[in-house]
């Protein structure tokens, strides 16, 4: 049990308790922990001992081994017993709490009628503790004589008193410990209230200012019209294009690099708020257009520097100043919100989608840039050998080019050079071409070249994937794209390797006719090859 006298939290006032029960007694009394430790320093006839015990080590020992006995005593809760070192009585009062022994009252130099014995005797003393004996024998005589019965009394209004004062302490304590609790509770209450109030005001996903903050805000600010403040209307790009072809895992990533940018470039005093879906706001009070136009364009840079996410990171601005003579802080954010539309088209148009995901496949090493690029021009060249026309040509190397575009949604370790597959992972891989088509669908400039996208890589036999599509229900620009992929692919030295010469890469081309390849358009590749080798 933790000792409560040592919890006392005025030390000062229990020094002054006992220098007054001393001056009372003409009696040395000094407190001690139950491990026999001075809680208060010396009064005036505790200290006289002290000072005289120190010239005797002898003495000390023996008076301090005299003390240590007398603490030992457990029959009762008081003990008077005749001290030989001192020729005085000593007499010590436990104090005890629930039955355990917390402190000790040490009374010492007490002149006991009944242990009364004479001058010589304490001369004696004073001998053997080798201090003046006349100087001993005086401060002896100052000590009052009292009886037994008067010391039993003493005794047992300092049981009484200290008891209470024990227990009025262990009480402060228990108090000071449910006050510390209450004040624990307090605080974590204010935390969590705080915590509430924050998750009120803010976007869960992003961590910037959510519609409601800003709406609070802006009708605050609506009031301030001698104040230059500008309004920014935003909108994350390709959200929902994203979310389609990535998930909406990369959704969330997309809005929160945005929102990180933002407010990152934002000064302290602005307000950056997410309001629901890809829409984001700022309010910027002191703040002129030219400052505001200025925080657009290097949000707008540091989203196209930006190369983390397979898609481009980009959002569309729009900035305005409020008159506050003629409009309200809604107007102005109106104004703000048509520009951020004007801002939209222009970037739709300056974009190109497909290819900025082909570059981060070139990137990352899963597509090799020269080889589609020499499957884009073989394709072109054999499909007008074939005399489609100029638009039909155009078309299908479209299609050879972004064929494999689905390989963006593959995770990185499928592509590692060397690895060997599982069965589960190369099924993933196949599936990249539906992938691929699900893509193309997604854009304009794609979506007529979508089911070819779907076919390229089906095999004449039925062998091939995702459909196991067989013979001419492939359609013809898919079973073009297969031949001149195949071919580039085994004529041009890549990371992957399978680099063959020419000679033996026809001799696998007339392998696999009837099996992989159109064995009519297998043969009229060859002789396209002779024609355009020259």
């Amino acid at each position: 049990m933790k000792n409560p006298i040592s919890d006392i939290p005025d030390i000062g006032s229990l020094q002054e308790l006992t220098d007054a029960l001393s001056i009372a007694m003409m009696a040395g009394i000094r407190i001690l922990t139950s491990s026999g430790k001075l809680l208060v320093r010396d009064n005036r006839y505790s200290s006289f001992y002290r000072e005289i015990f120190r010239t005797s080590p002898t003495a000390d020992s023996a008076y301090g081994q005299f003390i240590t006995e007398l603490c030992a005593w457990q029959e009762s809760a008081v003990c008077v017993r005749h001290c030989p070192v001192t020729g005085l009585t000593d007499a010590l009062v436990r104090i005890t709490l629930e039955e355990v022994s917390t402190a000790y009252i040490l009374i010492e130099g007490i002149r006991l009628a009944e242990n009364h014995v004479s001058d010589d005797k304490f001369r004696e003393v004073a001998r053997s503790l080798r201090t003046d004996e006349t100087a001993y024998l005086n401060r002896i005589h100052e000590l009052p004589l009292i009886n037994t019965a008067q010391l039993n009394h003493i005794l047992e209004l300092l049981s009484l008193v200290t008891g209470h004062f024990c227990k009025l302490v262990w009480t402060n304590r228990s108090l000071r410990s449910t006050v510390n609790s209450l004040e624990d509770q307090e605080s974590l209450y204010l935390q969590e209230k705080n915590i509430l109030e924050e998750l009120a005001e803010r976007d869960s996903m992003t961590g910037l200012y959510n519609r409601r903050k800003f709406e609070d805000a802006l009708s605050v600010y609506s009031g301030q019209k001698d104040r230059t403040i500008c309004m920014i209307s935003a909108d994350a790009n390709f959200l929902k294009l994203t979310n389609d072809i990535f998930g909406h895992e990369a959704g969330d990533l997309l809005l929160q690099t945005i929102a990180k940018i933002m407010d990152d470039l934002a000064k302290s005093d602005w307000l950056v708020a997410r309001c629901g879906g890809d829409e984001f706001r700022v309010l910027l009070p002191d703040t002129t257009l030219e400052t505001a136009l200025d925080y657009c364009r290097r949000v707008a840079r540091n989203c196209s520097l930006d190369k983390s996410l397979t898609l481009p990171l980009s959002v569309a601005l729009g900035a305005a100043q409020w008159n506050s003579e003629t409009e309200t802080l809604l107007d102005c954010f109106s104004r703000a919100d048509v520009k951020m539309y004007q801002n939209k088209t222009a970037l739709k148009h300056e974009l190109r989608i497909p290819n900025y995901i082909m570059d981060r496949l070139y990137d990352r090493q899963v597509l090799n840039r020269e080889v589609v690029e020499s499957t884009v021009v073989l394709t072109c060249a054999f499909t007008l050998y074939l005399k489609f026309s100029e638009e039909q040509a155009r078309e299908i190397s479209l299609a050879a080019r972004y064929q494999d575009i689905g390989m963006a949604k593959l995770p990185e370790s499928f592509v590692i050079r060397g690895q060997s597959r599982t069965e589960e992972e190369t099924s993933q891989v196949h599936m990249h071409v539906s992938h691929s088509y699900t893509m193309a669908r997604q854009f304009d400039e794609l979506y007529k070249i979508a089911d070819i996208i779907h076919c390229s890589h089906e095999n004449w036999d039925g062998s091939g994937y995702p459909n196991n599509l067989k013979g001419k229900n492939i359609p013809i620009e898919a079973r073009i794209i297969r031949l001149a992929s195949d071919y580039v692919r085994h004529t041009h030295p890549t990371v992957r390797g399978g680099y063959h010469t020419i000679e033996e890469t026809l001799r696998k081309l007339l392998e696999d006719s009837g099996k992989i390849y159109d064995p009519e358009l297998a043969s009229q590749f060859l002789q396209f090859l002779q024609t355009h080798s020259r």
